[in-house]
């Protein structure tokens, strides 16, 4: 095989489909929010899945080289069919979301970005954001159903369709 890297991802006519591994990180009642800094909505950080690896090593690779530290992925906690459109096109994501831990040292501020990576041609920003409703409603985060995951303490796995076609 090639050494090129081959996403799990293909693009049809006007419709793109992509699998996603997704990084929950937490601490003292924080969540890691990322977003390009041209976008207006946050997300989870993660990356897409490359043939061959499992969802928790896209984590692992896809942490080191956005955060620059090694991490710890745990639990999945989600796997979510999330269906949207962006940017005129029709998108269709697996995405495979777990808690994940930070075992290197990484900037802790809650009151501004904390920092700030390159990814391909996008300037990401990383944000320590409160883990409550009313934060959420601060930082718009996608897919439109996390905040309300991310609050619910249930412990355990859940599989989620969400449709916003």
């Amino acid at each position: 095989m090639s050494s090129e890297r081959q996403m799990l991802s293909f693009r049809l006519p006007g419709a793109l489909f992509q699998m996603r591994a997704v990084a929950i990180i937490r601490r003292d009642g924080h969540v890691l929010l990322h977003r390009a800094t041209h976008e207006q909505f946050w997300s989870l950080p993660g990356g897409r899945i490359e043939f061959g690896e499992t969802a928790s090593e896209t984590l692992q690779r896809e942490m080191l080289e956005e955060l620059g530290c090694a991490t710890r992925p745990g639990p999945l906690r989600f796997l979510v069919e999330n269906l949207f459109v962006y940017q005129g096109a029709e998108v269709h994501e697996v995405g495979w979301y777990f808690e994940v831990e930070l075992i290197d040292d990484f900037p802790f501020r809650t009151d501004d970005i904390c920092y700030r990576a390159i990814d391909g041609a996008s300037e990401l920003e990383f944000r320590w954001v409160p883990n409550t409703a009313e934060a959420y409603g601060d930082f718009p985060l996608l897919p439109p159903m996390l905040p309300a995951q991310l609050l619910d303490p249930t412990p355990g796995f859940r599989h989620i369709i969400e449709r916003q076609t």
